[in-house]
């Protein structure tokens, strides 16, 4: 099992910034549910510089919005459209599972988006939204488009 670089610093600096408030005698808040605000079903694809120091990119679902691609964007059982081929892509592709890349979100695509939600220890709902953009890996691409492999997002 690969280990996610970025998953264990942000958490570990979420941790101290709470102690560091609580010893300071400071009153520590939950912060909002989601700084996430959802601009819509992911209707396509977009290609993101996956870290600062990499030359290469990930492909992620993205929803057009004000004239640009969004990543900002929701998927479950019963979307369709390029959005959940990019998903399907990765799933297949990146987590083993036997699906068809066909931009139908069935209970096939459900069943395998559990099963990668289940390996990055993150919530299990077969839904695809902000929690599973950030953790799960994705397809990968060299500068002149040929896959290579797959990654995280650490930006």
């Amino acid at each position: 099992m690969s280990v996610r670089p970025g998953k264990r610093s942000r958490s570990l600096l979420a941790t101290g910034a709470l102690t560091a408030g609580l010893l300071g005698g400071a009153l520590a808040t939950a912060p909002s549910a989601s700084a996430w605000t959802y601009l819509g079903h992911c209707s396509g694809g977009q290609m993101i510089s996956y870290s600062a120091t990499s030359f290469q990119w990930i492909k992620v679902p993205a929803v057009r919005y004000d004239g640009l691609n969004n990543m900002r964007c929701w998927m479950d059982y019963g979307s369709t459209g390029n959005g959940v081929k990019v998903l399907q892509l990765t799933l297949k592709t990146c987590y083993g599972r036997s699906i068809a890349v066909d931009g139908d979100f069935g209970p096939a695509t459900r069943d395998a988006l559990k099963y990668a939600q289940k390996y990055e220890g993150i919530s299990v709902d077969g839904q695809y939204g902000e929690q599973t953009f950030w953790n799960l890996k994705w397809a990968r691409y060299k500068p002149d488009g040929t896959r290579n492999g797959c990654a995280y997002n650490t930006l």
